[in-house]
């Protein structure tokens, strides 16, 4: 059975409100890598820890989850900010040609530029793209990081594609943050199953109790 609206705003709620978990942050990348096929893309499922090795001049790409990791440590980012870039990634996806194809570091800056987007648009104030640009400066990257100028143009584009629907609906966010509303809308569940099977054993114990009490009283009447 489909939840109803208000199971989906009650887990909604509770998802809001938990901490940025390495669940999420690969979740983000695998659909941030989705939106297009990109040459020499490094594996969503890469560590989220710096390599024991610095990386070469000619790879040096963060992992996509590293990146979206120092994102988050950086901008300080909520859950709310964060999870809502899966619709934009989603929209995007949609409105890009079959055979569109990017850069090595495209999923970088899509992923990016969703992020501001969404910071944008739920918040009264957000980073200015000066500091989205010193973001991006990954430790262990020296050569990677993306310029001011860079991240101005990438969030212009981003709602070009866009067409300048930023719209973002509560039902927009149950369908893209299913996976993580299902198992609080499961625990929920459960949760209001027990303490309706309590209160119903409560019920029957005092019922019992009251049938004991009225047939003391009923043995002790006199005849």
């Amino acid at each position: 059975m489909d939840p109803t609206d208000a199971q989906n705003a009650a887990a909604l709620e509770r998802f809001i409100r938990s901490p940025v978990t390495p669940e999420m942050i690969t979740h983000l990348a695998r659909h941030a890598s989705r939106v297009i096929r990109c040459d020499g893309q490094a594996p969503v499922e890469a560590p989220l820890t710096p390599p024991h090795t610095p990386p070469s001049s000619q790879s040096s790409l963060p992992p996509l989850p590293e990146f979206i990791t120092n994102l988050v440590r950086q901008s300080r980012v909520r859950v709310s900010t964060l999870m809502t870039t899966l619709v934009y990634l989603a929209r995007l996806r949609q409105r890009l040609p079959p055979n569109a194809k990017g850069i090595r570091c495209t999923a970088h800056r899509i992923f990016l530029a969703a992020l501001i987007l969404a910071a944008k648009y739920l918040n009264d104030c957000s980073p200015k793209n000066v500091y989205w640009a010193m973001y991006t400066n990954v430790p262990g990257y020296p050569d990677f990081g993306f310029s001011n100028g860079e991240v101005n143009t990438m969030e212009v584009q981003l709602m070009g594609l866009l067409d300048f629907n930023l719209r973002i609906s509560e039902h927009d966010l149950y369908w893209h943050l299913d996976p993580f509303l299902l198992p609080i809308r499961e625990k929920e569940a459960r949760k209001a199953e027990q303490e309706r099977l309590c209160m119903q054993l409560a019920k029957m114990e005092q019922q019992q109790y009251s049938a004991v009490i009225e047939r003391q009283q009923s043995a002790q009447a006199p005849a």
